[in-house]
């Protein structure tokens, strides 16, 4: 059933994952010179952001199997800790904070671990709810 909430949240993953393809992350200020960082700049960054975003997109529709969804958000979930490490390394390695202010952008990585989360949660109240049916039957 694609109407249940957890469908919602792993859309909401994919539109935060394209999104921070796109927004500028924050400032660079280098040399007297301000440079806006997307992550476009970034290879691996959007490797896995768009992993990301691929992955919750085809686990709304694994909502047959419901074991195999919470598998398969549980390693989404695994990514999304990868891509917001990814970006605090390339942060503090390439850029450095002291040079650095952040923009919307930089915390849409929370908000892909978060719904990423709350999906995982609805998924696993669900497979209980249904096999507390089956207990009834």
């Amino acid at each position: 059933m694609i109407q249940r909430i957890q469908t919602i949240y792993l859309f909401l993953v994919a539109i935060a994952s394209i999104s921070y393809v796109f927004m500028p992350l924050g400032n660079i200020a280098l040399n007297e010179t301000a440079q806006v960082w997307i992550i476009k700049q970034s290879m691996p960054n959007l490797i896995v952001t768009i992993l990301v975003a691929a992955i919750a997109f085809i686990s709304i529709f694994l909502y047959n199997n419901r074991k195999n969804q919470l598998k398969v958000v549980l390693a989404n979930i695994l990514l999304s800790v990868g891509l917001i490490g990814l970006f605090f390394f390339e942060l503090t390695q390439h850029i450095g904070i002291s040079n650095y202010s952040f923009r919307f952008g930089a915390i849409l990585p929370i908000f892909i671990l978060l719904f990423n989360v709350l999906a995982y949660g609805s998924i696993k109240s669900d497979e209980k709810l249904v096999r507390s049916m089956d207990r009834l039957r």
